[in-house]
Formats: C-alpha cells, sequence, structure tokens
C-alpha cells in the first residue's frame, strides 16, 4: 500500500497555499497578470517557503503568487475545486479549507 492509498483528514488546508503551479499560469495569462516566470517548476519554487524560513514576512511572500490570480469568484471557484479533486487523489476523506476573504478584493470582490 502506498501513501496515496491510505485514507486522509486535514484539518488546516490554506486555498490559496494550494493552488497548482499551472493553474496560477494558466490564470494569470487569462487575467494579463505578469508573472516573474512561466516554468512551471520555477513558480512551484516561489511558493514553497525554505525549510529553514528566516521570520513570518519571508514566509507570507509565498503567498502572494497565488493570491494575485485569486482576485474573481471564477478563479477562486477553480481554484477550490482543484484542491478538493487533488484531496481526492490522495484519498483524504474529510478537508476543512481555509480562505481570508479580505485577500480576494484588490479588483472588486467583497468580503
Amino acid at each position: 500500500m502506498n501513501y496515496f492509498d491510505l485514507p486522509k483528514i486535514d484539518l488546516h488546508c490554506h486555498l490559496d497555499g494550494s493552488v497548482r503551479p499551472e493553474t496560477i499560469i494558466e490564470l494569470a495569462k487569462q487575467q494579463n497578470i505578469s508573472l516573474p516566470t512561466e516554468d512551471i517548476e520555477q513558480v512551484r519554487e516561489l511558493m514553497i517557503a525554505p525549510e529553514t524560513c528566516p521570520n513570518l514576512d519571508e514566509y507570507l511572500k509565498r503567498f502572494e503568487l497565488p493570491l494575485s490570480v485569486m482576485q474573481s469568484a471564477e478563479a477562486i471557484e477553480r481554484i477550490s475545486f482543484e484542491v478538493f479533486e487533488d484531496a481526492a487523489k490522495e484519498n483524504v476523506k474529510y478537508l476543512e479549507v481555509r480562505f481570508g476573504p479580505l485577500l480576494h478584493q484588490q479588483r472588486g470582490l467583497s468580503g
């Protein structure tokens, strides 16, 4: 039995920390957002805090890229669907997802 076969629960999943790098690239193109790179692996690296993160500001920088494309209801809906889809593939039976509505108001959404 491998890891993906084991049933799991996730009690604290950040929506903005769970975006697929491919989705960030696609949404950025659709929304005319300039990214520092369109290389999937480099985007992934920009989303992962270093193992020895020196401070909270450095850690929070990892959310800037996902949040930049999460400013429309359609983008949030797509990302939410994909988070649950990815969890189902890993046999997650229960998933609690959190997000901060105030972080998604840069383009007209309300909290």
